[in-house]
Order: C-alpha cells, then sequence, then structure tokens
C-alpha cells in the first residue's frame, strides 16, 4: 500500500493534537482541584460555588475533542470543538494574565494546529468513513464470486451511522470520564493540613492565660455563623453575620478544614503558627497568577 504524504501529513497533525487535548482532559478529570486556578476570573466570579464543575465540564469536552479528532469519528464537529476550547484558554489566559506569556504562546500555536485541521481537505483514516466503506462492501451485489459496481447507501442510512457512531462515541466518553474521575483524587485543594495539625499540636505556654482571638466561621451548610468580626471589618465594627463577603468566606483555623473551604485554597500552599494571642497564616501561591500573603 502506497502512503500519500498528505495522508501522513493529515493523520500526524490530528494525532498530535488529540494526544495533547486527550492529555489536559484525563488531568483536569482525576485532579480537578489542581486545575481551579486556570479558571477564568469572570467565570470564577460567576460560580464562585461551581469552580471545580467547570473544570470537570472543561476536561470532558476536551476529551470529546480529542477522540473525534484522533479518531476522525464527527471529525468536522470534534475540529470545531477543539477550536472553540483553544480559543477560550487563550482568551481566559490572556485576560488573567494581562497579556502574553509563555502559556498563551503554546496554546496559540495549538489553536493554529486545530484551524489547520478544521480547513485541511485530507480525508482520510477516519473511522466514520471507514464504517461507511465496510457497509458499502457489505451490501454489494456478487455474481459468480465477483463483486459488482458498489451500490450508494441511502442518505438515511449514512446519517443513522453516523448519529449512532457519535452517541456511541459520547456514551463511551462518559464512562471513561466516570472511571478517571473515581480514580482521581479527592476535591481537596493543595492545603497543608499537616503543618496545620503540627501547628495547632503545639500551642504557645502563654495561651492558657491568654484569651484566643475570635475567628470568623464559615457560611456552610446547616451551621450558624458566630457573630465575630472579620479582620478585615474589625474597625469598622460590622458583625461578620452582617458581613458583605460572609456567603464568600471559609473556615480555615481554628478546627478542622472543611472540603468547601479545601476547594477555595486550590492554588494555595497554606501553614499556620499559633503564637498565643495571635495566629499567623502563611499563604504561599502555587501559580503565577497569584501572590503570597501573610
Amino acid at each position: 500500500m502506497t502512503l500519500a504524504r498528505s495522508d501522513v501529513r493529515h493523520l500526524a497533525m490530528r494525532l498530535a493534537l488529540g494526544f495533547v487535548l486527550g492529555y489536559f482532559g484525563v488531568q483536569e478529570l482525576r485532579n480537578p482541584s489542581d486545575w481551579t486556578v486556570f479558571v477564568p476570573n469572570f467565570m470564577a466570579h460567576r460560580y464562585p460555588g461551581q469552580v471545580e464543575h467547570l473544570v470537570l465540564l472543561h476536561g470532558f469536552l476536551l476529551l470529546t475533542a480529542a477522540f473525534a479528532v484522533g479518531l476522525g469519528l464527527c471529525f468536522l464537529l470534534g475540529c470545531l470543538l477543539a477550536t472553540g476550547m483553544l480559543i477560550e484558554v487563550v482568551f481566559g489566559l490572556w485576560i488573567d494574565g494581562g497579556g502574553i506569556s509563555d502559556l498563551v504562546i503554546r496554546d496559540i500555536g495549538l489553536l493554529g494546529l486545530a484551524i489547520g485541521l478544521l480547513l485541511d481537505p485530507v480525508r482520510t483514516w477516519h473511522l466514520d468513513d471507514l464504517l461507511l466503506a465496510r457497509i458499502r462492501r457489505a451490501r454489494q451485489p456478487k455474481t459468480r464470486g465477483k463483486l459488482r459496481q458498489a451500490v450508494p447507501l441511502p442518505q438515511n442510512t449514512v446519517l443513522a451511522l453516523r448519529v449512532g457512531s457519535a452517541g456511541a462515541l459520547v456514551a463511551g466518553l462518559l464512562v471513561l470520564a466516570l472511571v478517571l474521575r473515581a480514580t482521581g483524587t479527592s476535591g481537596a485543594g493543595p492545603v497543608n493540613v499537616g503543618g496545620l495539625a503540627s501547628a495547632r499540636a503545639q500551642p504557645s505556654p502563654t495561651a492558657a492565660a491568654t484569651p484566643q482571638p475570635t475567628v470568623p466561621q464559615t457560611a456552610q451548610a446547616g451551621s450558624t455563623p458566630a457573630p465575630a468580626t472579620s479582620p478585615s471589618s474589625a474597625n469598622t465594627g460590622i458583625l461578620f453575620a452582617d458581613w458583605q463577603y460572609k456567603r464568600s468566606s471559609f473556615q480555615i483555623y481554628p478546627g478542622p478544614i472543611g472540603s468547601d473551604a479545601q476547594t477555595a485554597l486550590s492554588g494555595f500552599d497554606v501553614s499556620v503558627q499559633d503564637q498565643g494571642s495571635t495566629a499567623v497564616l502563611t499563604f504561599k501561591a502555587l501559580s503565577s497568577r497569584y501572590h503570597d500573603a501573610t
């Protein structure tokens, strides 16, 4: 069999783009909390409690585009989906990062590859075309062991095959996504829980004689926040229960860190030093989009 250079080029482009999209899709489905820092700020602010769900949806769409492009199944739709996803990624990184970065440059290159595949006239080694060809051969009449001229398939048969293959692809990817999510990590963000535990296990010698500061409680389901003042509103005398940011607050000290607080802390490594009358919390940024804070 002779391979045309254009066919090899087309397949190499498809596999390269599909591999990159599939890799990031798998990572987002397995460890969504590690990727919440890349959710555009305007989306994170609009859906503050659903950031991890947005990452899971994004990962599934990346995986769908990867398989559609790589297998050549619903190829045009897969290329359109890949192009749209990469435009969203470039736009989000550009807006949040304040301009050009190495990540933006990388994804602009991938966007160009996706557009190139979308406009590429070559259509070879596509799974849906191979399935149609197999059905055509099965329906060809035979005369004394020889095949006659191929009979065109009815349009409804072609449409049914393409719709059925698309449905099978989505169903298979849903199962794969559930398996990846089940075998991945929990929703806990990168919080230094060990550091928090060690800090609490060794209280300051003056802790017994010095009243502990009142710490804002969280607005978690089933609990009532204590009427303590927040650090940023202590001078104004505003009660935490009346604070405008109450619903966006999470308790991280003292007491155990809940899953919602761990998700909110994605992108930071947190450590606590209990100094008796005060507690020093250090936030180490794990992304260039954020800054360290104490």
